[in-house]
């Protein structure tokens, strides 16, 4: 067992760039990448993608993936470990392994995990007196009327581990715990103990340390000088940013870089902003194989671009585990309109109020909430912002207005944004729309968090080389 192995993060979400993780797969730059695709309401885009063609839900991009990524990945000794596989882990395999068959690639092994997919067990859990009571407001599960999309378990490690020692060289894993991705292959690769309930505390600390490295590297490039407020101003180029690569010690400490080819950094305050981000409590980060103290974390910066981190403590791994499930709540029509100087504010209300009363007279019953913003003033932060001095507001050179609403049927959208179409011409001058006035009627989905226990989620690890998913 070598003492260290390289671990690069190669995505950051659905949709993100294949470039960096390219550019580390060419260079050879890394024994792993992971990709990590969802993020909470992911699969519930890609539920969407399912209920079209029951073949999909899992993350798109994985095609292109399979083109390009993974054949040099393959060629070039490099595992690829990915929670890609979405709603539809076998799904996924079978695209991959189509898309590998026509490039002549056919023995590599591509390891399919499921069970954290409980959605035909909801009903059972409640039966057997499960309340699913919501982790934010506590009401019960029984109390939820909408339609359930989705329900998947956030499931741990060691599903990964054990692909990786039956020889996986690609890992199509569903809800897998983000940073469990990157932990999975630390514990195969320095056999460090995932499900033994009598851990040492020297044993949870690499455990912590193992989903700590993993956090860095979930969200790909932020922890290399991307989306970094660390780092502002950015004096550093964004078109080539290079994706962190982790050099991981037996001990758990690891080296943070990046290709020196590639643009961005690895600093000291990038790894710090990053190691903070999305923690409720950083002394008591709880996931699925270990809950993580990150209150004695070290970080310093041992040369340029090359950041040391260790020092994370662990304690023992909770009882239950968190549930998502999905949920249609319905539907929302938007619309975005601009008006200008002189008085663009005043139009601005003029166009509210007119639409508010075009609404009323119209008797949009089915309309259950609405809003109202202004870009420029209030678009991102509503309420909370800072109201703008009656000087500014007559001085500005144009604000937008976003009209919002909520509603349950897709007959009240449509006939709220054509019965304000008129405003084109009947209300304040010099409006200025996105083309196609609006979107309407697009489903509105939400996230309920729960908690199950553990004993009731059991994972399983198919692996097979390519060719056989195509049978």
């Amino acid at each position: 067992m070598p003492n260290s192995v390289r671990i690069a993060a190669g995505q950051g979400f659905y949709g993100d760039s294949p470039r960096a993780a390219i550019t580390i797969a060419l260079q050879r730059g890394a024994d792993y990448i992971i990709h990590d695709a969802l993020a909470e309401l992911t699969l519930s885009i890609l539920q969407k993608d399912r209920q079209k063609d029951p073949s999909l839900g899992y993350a798109r991009d994985l095609e292109f993936t399979a083109y390009n990524l993974i054949p040099m990945c393959y060629k070039n000794g490099i595992k690829l470990v990915t929670n890609s596989g979405g709603l539809n882990p076998y799904g996924a395999a079978k695209k991959v392994s189509e898309i590998l068959n026509k490039q002549g690639i056919k023995d590599l092994k591509i390891a399919v995990i499921t069970g954290d997919d409980v959605f035909d067990r909801l009903n059972d859990f409640q039966a057997n007196g499960l309340t699913l009571s919501n982790i934010d407001t506590g009401k019960p599960f029984s109390e939820v009327n909408f339609p359930v999309t989705h329900a998947n378990v956030y499931v741990g490690a060691k599903s990964i581990a054990d692909a990786l020692a039956q020889g996986a060289d690609l890992i199509l894993a569903g809800r897998v715990a983000d940073p469990c991705l990157t932990l999975g292959i630390l514990a195969h690769h320095f056999n460090w103990a995932l499900d033994d309930e009598n851990l040492s505390q020297e044993g949870l600390n690499k455990l912590a340390c193992g989903i700590t490295i993993g956090h860095l590297l979930e969200c790909g490039g932020q922890a290399s000088g991307g989306n970094s407020y660390a780092e502002w101003p950015m004096d550093y180029p964004l078109h080539n940013l290079g994706y962190p690569i982790a050099t991981v010690f037996a001990d758990g400490s690891a080296v943070f870089s990046k290709l020196e080819i590639e643009g961005g950094c690895v600093t000291k305050n990038t790894i710090r902003e990053q190691l903070v981000y999305e923690i409720h409590d950083p002394s008591h980060y709880i996931t699925p194989d270990v809950v993580v103290d990150l209150t004695h974390v070290t970080v310093e910066e041992v040369a340029k671009n090359q950041v040391r981190v260790s020092g994370s403590l662990g304690k023992p791994r909770p009882e239950n585990l968190k549930l998502c499930i999905g949920l249609h709540e319905g539907f929302m029509s938007d619309m975005i309109a601009f008006f200008s100087w002189p008085c663009a504010y005043e139009k601005c209300q003029k166009f509210i109020q007119a639409v508010k009363d075009i609404w009323a007279n119209a008797g949009l019953s089915g309309i259950e909430r609405a809003e109202f913003q202004l870009l420029g003033l209030n678009g991102i932060h509503g309420e909370a912002a800072i109201s703008a001095s009656p000087e500014v507001l007559s001085e500005m050179n144009e604000i937008g207005v976003r009209l919002v609403i909520k509603h349950s049927d897709t007959k009240t959208g449509s006939m709220a944004f054509k019965s304000i179409v008129c405003l084109g011409l009947n209300g304040p001058p010099g409006l200025t729309a996105i083309p196609g006035w609006g979107k309407e009627n697009r489903t509105l989905l939400s996230l309920w968090p729960t908690l199950i226990p553990r004993k009731l989620v059991q994972t399983t690890v198919h692996c097979a080389k390519a060719s056989e998913y195509l049978q």
